[in-house]
């Protein structure tokens, strides 16, 4: 009788053992979209998306906005590449919420070459800006990679959420 019973233990645990890891995969499946993963992170004073798209030439790409004390707001733009590239542009642009819409403050837009950088496959941008006014702010960043050979160039947009400085 012991035995019988340990058997159907045994195989009951062995059943659920098997079937849980499936139950999971598939809902995790449901909630991950297929063209990329978006990471937000949101702070006390900062607020960071890292996207990966998945593509053919981009890698990931981190944006961060950051209050640094006395009115000064951190920016940090970053995209990572698969493989060495002929050109990047990045560009950022600080948004600020007023009278019910997003407006442009500031806009940094940078580019690097292979000439120039042998063994291009990141690019960064990072830098502060002093004097910003209270109210809620938000980054927008651009990428745009071109591969060495000329004949693949890709793109993607990222917008972090929004943070509010007094």
């Amino acid at each position: 009788m012991k035995n019988y019973l340990m058997k159907k233990v045994v195989i009951g645990l062995s059943i659920m053992l098997m079937v849980i890891p499936t139950i999971t995969a598939y809902a995790q499946n449901k909630n991950v979209s297929t063209d990329a993963i978006t990471r937000m992170y949101e702070g006390e004073d900062f607020v960071r998306a890292e996207v990966s798209p998945r593509g053919q030439l981009i890698s990931s790409v981190q944006l961060e906005l950051s209050e640094e004390g006395y009115h000064r707001l951190g920016i940090y733009s970053e995209v990572l590449c698969h493989v060495d590239m002929k050109k990047i542009k990045m560009t950022v642009t600080l948004q600020k919420y007023v009278n019910g819409s997003w407006t442009n403050v500031h806009r940094k837009e940078e580019e690097w070459l292979a000439e120039d950088y042998p063994e291009l496959s990141m690019a960064m941008i990072s830098y502060d800006l002093t004097g910003m006014s209270a109210g809620k702010y938000r980054l927008k960043g651009g990428y745009s990679v071109f591969e060495l050979n000329g004949s693949l160039q890709e793109f993607k947009t990222v917008t972090t959420a929004s943070l509010t400085i007094n």
